[in-house]
């Protein structure tokens, strides 16, 4: 058996070592995906990809505006397109750039892959072979075609195009990237007042801190060159990459924020109650040795531990405080010692413990991936804390005098509801009644938007941006799948067909498909065959004569070859193509999936319209997150119901009786009801966080119905005292998650403190002080 002192020498010996192994095997994350995005099916799997490393959600919008000025003057230095030309060679240069481009220009790297299909011209010049065909190899027309060709060549861009035309004279792998000249062509590009550019980044778009850094190299760039043309100029910004550093930074804020309130807290509300900063100091050090434990589990079970953990984490504290505070006020009220308290007590503590991890591992089995982190360092903070009181408190504060707490009006109310239980009682069965009268009028959250963070000025600063852009949307597109390759293009094709004919009645203003990067193998064919027979003597020899007519080199660019080898996808996704096409090709791991970003467009039409097309669907982020929501919601409903049915079970086994059981879980269950109709009445929306909230709650509850019925020290005052301490140090922690601008903070907050609150003051209503006999 180990000494006080040896106990206290243990512990001070390994504090360090533990608080050095922590934070060696933690690493902080702040990706709000990764907190808040379940993989649990196939759409969700896909949702969190885009997410985390979609090229559209890696890409910043940059706008270079000239400034204001009050008084009006005739501009002679720098223009905006001027400054932006500059501001692109600076920017290429920074390690997180993947490239640089302005929005009215295709990169160069586009160009250099079109130069790339040129020699499988025949067989991806058109969706539409035999219709095209007519135009396309009109011997009448050649004449034009050549005339066409020789003012190409003499052009700023000739010998682009001259490297094209020697293996392709007609130019015919060029007919299928006329989308996308024109979707270069549809943005606004520079003018007097303002000049654009589109930044591809290298970090995933959740990576706050790379993205933190890059967003910082760009404005210094924009800095240096705007302080050299005399700070004419602003530099505006929009993209995922923005949003996500400025929610990091509300997170940070409020992990800072929560974590101090809830701990500056907890201290006052035990100073208050035992007046001994001596036990102060062995209270904190325990709560800090729970928290390490806590932290070190979630790092050692899972890759990363999220900001979000550690702030709802800190409101463990309020929670894992109440041990050794529930033993304490005992101890201090009979003057008895510590270690024999505990021994007394133990029973209600570990079942009190028992019945709280379960409500914390019923929230990890809600789906949401975040509170599956939570419920980790809920376990493991908990058993730490009871472990420490158990083994080490009486150690420590074996020599401390505590000042016996007391919690005004406590015994007052108690004694009221012994005296007016009868009445009570009846009341009580008045309310649970009419509570069950508004229950259908409750209302759910469909929007999981309203569960974000406020960012209106954000918002708006991101459509000033995009308003200079040709809109495309990147959390919505048209999702294609296939048990292989050939059968996914088959269906994209198809679905550009659709596509191109729903943009023609105005139900989407553009789309940027796969056709002609990648093309199955089966339009390939019926390109080259209807190329090959397009090929005949008569018009090969009207497109030489039109050469010869046009003065270009018969030679060179008369003979036209035949349709050659097919291109295969493999071959296309080893060259540089496969980089521009890295937002469009989407991990399956049951086959092949494909997307085609879409412009604006009416989202019913445009889904309505692409019925009937096997293997492809409108999918929308927006509509994939609220069917998170519902599928959370429900969950939390099944959990909610379980942890109770499981708690249930857990104290049934230690009591052996039915009614115990019943009025253990009473009060708990009656907050529930009450709070739910409370929101009913009020017409709150409720969201799966309310009820997660109300989960934690009832676990909690059900430890202070524990306590009091089983009243182990046979004193309902004290008791009761005690649970009121512990409420105290649960509603101060809790309820400093309120001032976090994180919504999930101050729903839990809210969802919790009032369940905590009112199941406390039913314990003694519901739970008569002779329960013990």
């Amino acid at each position: 058996m180990v000494s006080f002192a040896g106990r206290k020498r243990w512990f001070l010996l390994t504090f360090p070592l533990l608080l050095a192994l922590t934070v060696w095997q933690t690493r902080v994350e702040t990706d709000l995906n990764a907190f808040f995005t379940a993989t649990g099916d196939e759409d969700s799997r896909l949702l969190s990809g885009l997410l985390q490393s979609g090229e559209l959600s890696r890409r910043y919008l940059l706008v270079v505006e000239t400034r204001p000025k009050a008084y009006p003057s005739v501009r002679v230095g720098l223009s905006p397109a001027g400054l932006v030309s500059r501001l692109q060679g600076r920017l290429s240069a920074i390690a997180g750039v993947e490239q640089v481009w302005p929005a009215d220009q295709p990169p160069r790297e586009w160009l250099e892959a079109v130069a790339f299909y040129a020699p499988y011209h025949a067989r991806i010049f058109s969706l539409y072979p035999e219709q095209d065909a007519l135009k396309l190899f009109d011997p009448d027309a050649t004449t034009g075609r050549a005339e066409a060709l020789k003012q190409i060549l003499l052009a700023p861009q000739g010998g682009f195009v001259k490297t094209i035309a020697k293996q392709d004279p007609l130019l015919l792998s060029l007919n299928g990237f006329k989308e996308l000249q024109g979707q270069f062509q549809s943005q606004a590009g520079s003018n007097a007042e303002s000049a654009t550019l589109i930044l591809q980044s290298r970090p995933a778009a959740m990576d706050s801190a790379a993205h933190q850094a890059l967003q910082n190299a760009i404005r210094a760039e924009f800095d240096a060159l705007n302080a050299e043309a005399g700070d004419d100029f602003r530099l505006s910004m929009a993209g995922v990459p923005v949003v996500g550093v400025a929610a990091n930074g509300e997170i940070n804020r409020d992990v800072t924020l929560v974590s101090t309130v809830s701990s500056v807290l907890v201290i006052l509300v035990f100073l208050l109650l035992f007046r001994s900063f001596a036990a102060l100091h062995w209270i904190v050090m325990i709560q800090a040795t729970s928290f390490l434990f806590g932290t070190l589990a979630v790092a050692l079970s899972f890759q990363h531990v999220h900001s979000l953990t550690l702030a709802l984490g800190a409101s463990l504290i309020g929670i894992c405080v109440d041990y050794p505070i529930h033993v304490m006020v005992h101890s201090a009220k009979h003057r008895t010692p510590l270690s024999a308290v505990v021994r007394l007590l133990w029973p209600s503590l570990f079942m009190g413990g028992l019945t709280t991890v379960i409500g914390y591992i019923a929230l990890g089995m809600t789906g949401f991936p975040g509170f599956e982190q939570i419920a980790v360092f809920a376990v493991a903070s908990i058993a730490a804390s009871l472990g420490l009181t158990r083994w080490l408190l009486p150690a420590v504060l074996v020599h401390t005098r505590l000042h016996v707490a007391h919690v005004p009006g406590v015994a007052v109310w108690v004694g009221f509801c012994a005296r007016r239980r009868k009445g009570l009682w009846l009341l009580f069965g008045l309310l649970v009644l009419a509570a069950l009268l508004p229950m259908p009028n409750l209302r759910w959250v469909d929007d999981m938007q309203k569960l974000a963070m406020n960012m209106d000025l954000l918002k708006q600063q991101d459509a000033s941006v995009r308003a200079h852009f040709a809109s495309i949307e990147p959390g919505r597109f048209v999702l294609i799948q296939g048990s292989d390759m050939e059968t996914a293009l088959q269906r994209s094709e198809a679905a550009e067909r659709r596509l191109r004919d729903l943009k023609s009645q105005g139900v989407l203003q553009a789309y940027h498909g796969l056709f002609p990067w990648l093309v199955s193998q089966s339009l390939q064919t019926s390109n080259a065959d209807v190329y090959g027979m397009a090929m005949d003597e008569p018009f090969r020899a009207a497109w030489r004569s039109a050469l010869g007519q046009a003065g270009l080199s018969v030679e060179k660019l008369g003979a036209l070859p035949d349709a050659g080898n097919v291109l295969r996808p493999e071959e296309v996704l080893k060259s540089p193509v496969r980089q521009l096409l890295s937002g469009r090709l989407l991990d399956d791991p049951k086959g092949v999936a494909l997307a085609i970003w879409l412009g604006e467009h009416d989202p019913v039409r445009l889904a309505e319209g692409l019925k009937g097309l096997d293997g492809v669907r409108y999918f929308s982020q927006k509509d994939q997150l609220n069917r998170l929501a519902g599928h959370y919601r429900d969950s939390s409903l099944r959990m909610l119901a379980l942890g109770i049915a499981v708690m249930a079970l857990c104290i049934w086994l230690q009591q052996r009786r039915l009614t115990r059981v019943l009025l253990t879980l009473l009060p708990s269950l009656a907050a529930v009801l009450f709070i739910f109709a409370g929101w009913a009445l009020s017409g709150e929306e409720i969201s799966f966080l309310h009820i997660i909230g109300l989960l934690l709650s009832v676990s909690l509850c059900v430890d202070y119905g524990i306590f009091f019925i089983e009243n182990r020290a046979e004193d309902s005052d004290v008791t009761y005292h005690a649970i009121a301490a512990s409420t105290m140090t649960t509603l101060a922690s809790f309820g400093a998650l309120a001032l976090g601008k994180t919504p999930t903070l101050p729903i839990l907050a809210g969802s919790v403190s009032l369940g905590v609150a009112v199941g406390f003051l039913l314990c003694p209503l519901l739970i008569a002080k002779s329960s013990k006999s």
